[in-house]
């Protein structure tokens, strides 16, 4: 009988035990459950909307904190309850907080678009507390192809096909747009004023750095300034640099009434401030040289009638000092260059004295005349119409010094012997080289040969080799052919 009682009471126990189990079970899932449901809409209401309160906001994390803390005195309590919710179907029905996420996102359509904005980039991960949580970051997005980019450039600028493939075609953007969203430095330039002009003459603009972009626009801004597209090209510059240039620029204000001296070299050469730096910022020693060296440098070059353009395009002669910078071009000036150029200032002085030698040489054959077409006109006995007609059939005949002209005359109306409508008819020999149509002239004369017309001895060395050839196979034939 106690034999019968004990596995009676025994028995109890068990259904007893179980009936416990399964009870605490089911509570266990369900709070599980209610606490990843709050952790989600927690995360969701505090990432998405902005109108609640930091009480309510409070509150919901206490409330999931406390969800927290007795899920943990659940499974310290009931440890076989555990183990038994870990062998039943009830754990099927427990979710993780990612596949809740992404199950009430599909349920939830209203929901796409803060869903969307839920990425990786903004998952919190185990290591962080409850009530930190990461933002959405930008420059981590990835980039796209080249044809998003210009469609995103042309909803902001309207570009052509030109335009759009002369952006691609920038070696920084084709190497970068792949890895990298590019709108975001787009919209942050246009933000400060810069056109769609600037964006195309400096392609690389859509690759700055965020935080960088950052710290220079507020460099530039601190100087004076009439126009954010005068400066971008300074943005190619580091940070460091562009600050050590600001802080130089910002510290000569009052020298100038322009209050920079960007705007007094364009005042100055009478250049918009764009093409001054655009050159500037390939030489940035001439902002940062002393005022008083710049400043007679600058004016000897505009009294000897130096080009504005040749100016910025060599910039090397600032480096001078003044008084070797007037030297050189007065001495310029003396020759009577119709051209001075920068580079007479650096040039070693052999160069300069033969270039000035030429220069002489070239004003003692034009004599009375005032250019080369007026020279020619009058050894051909053509009118300047007429001549220059001639010499457009061949433009190169017009970069030819006049001295070379006159010993190819000279050579060709004195001693070959031909006439003017012969050379007329080819102006090229006028280019081609007086010692080369010398040789070739007293060759053709020694297997009796005369040209009727000068086509030949403009020929390439291959051709003209194939014309002897076949003069030297036709020697019964008359001695004047025509070799055109």
């Amino acid at each position: 009988m106690r034999h019968v009682s004990r596995l009676r009471s025994e028995a109890t126990n068990r259904t007893k035990t179980n009936i416990v189990a399964t009870l605490y079970t089911q509570l266990f899932g369900n709070l599980f459950c209610a606490y990843r449901l709050y952790q989600f809409l927690v995360f969701n209401i505090i990432t998405i909307s902005s109108e609640l309160s930091s009480n309510i906001s409070n509150m919901l994390r206490n409330l999931t904190r406390r969800f927290d803390c007795a899920l943990r005195l659940q499974r310290q309590t009931y440890p076989h309850a555990v183990r038994l919710l870990s062998t039943t179907n009830v754990s099927r029905a427990l979710f993780t907080q990612y596949a809740c996420e992404s199950r009430l996102n599909k349920k939830q359509p209203t929901l796409s678009t803060a869903a969307a904005g839920i990425s990786i980039h903004a998952t919190p991960t185990a290591h962080e507390a409850d009530n930190e949580y990461v933002p959405y970051r930008t420059e981590l997005e990835s980039g796209s192809r080249a044809s998003a980019l210009i469609a995103a450039l042309r909803e902001r600028f309207r570009l052509t096909d030109e335009e759009a493939q002369r952006i691609l075609s920038d070696e920084q953007v084709r190497r970068s747009y792949r890895s990298r969203c590019m709108t975001n430095a787009v919209d942050r330039l246009m933000l400060e004023g810069v056109t769609k002009k600037s964006f195309l003459e400096y392609p690389w603009l859509l690759v700055l750095d965020q935080h960088r972009l950052e710290l220079k626009l507020e460099l530039i801004k601190s100087m004076h300034m009439l126009d954010i597209n005068h400066f971008v090209p300074f943005l190619r510059l580091t940070v460091p640099r562009l600050r050590k240039l600001v802080g130089t620029l910002n510290a000569e204000t009052n020298e100038y009434p322009q209050k920079n001296r960007v705007y007094y070299i364009s005042e100055k050469l009478g250049v918009s401030p764009e093409i001054v730096t655009k050159y500037l910022s390939k030489r940035l020693f001439i902002l940062e040289m002393p005022y008083e060296m710049f400043e007679k440098n600058l004016e000897h070059m505009i009294h000897y009638n130096v080009s504005p353009i040749n100016i910025l395009r060599d910039l090397w002669a600032f480096r001078y000092t003044p008084k070797s910078v007037e030297l050189r071009l007065e001495r310029a000036q003396r020759a009577k260059k119709d051209k001075i150029m920068p580079w007479m200032v650096r040039c070693p002085e052999p160069i300069l004295q033969r270039s000035l030698k030429l220069s002489l040489d070239e004003l003692q054959v034009l004599g009375e005349f005032s250019s080369v077409v007026e020279y020619l006109a009058h050894r051909l006995g053509f009118s300047v119409t007429e001549t220059k007609a001639i010499m457009d059939r061949h433009p190169q005949v017009h970069t030819v010094r006049v001295t070379k002209i006159k010993e190819v005359l000279d050579y060709l109306l004195d001693v070959a012997k031909f006439t003017r409508f012969e050379i007329a008819q080819v102006p090229r020999i006028l280019c081609h080289s007086l010692k080369t149509t010398q040789k070739r002239m007293e060759e053709l004369q020694s297997l009796g040969c005369r040209p009727s017309t000068l086509v030949i001895l403009c020929r390439s060395r291959r051709e003209y080799e194939k014309f002897l050839q076949q003069w030297t196979s036709q020697h019964g034939a008359p001695q004047q052919i025509n070799s055109s």
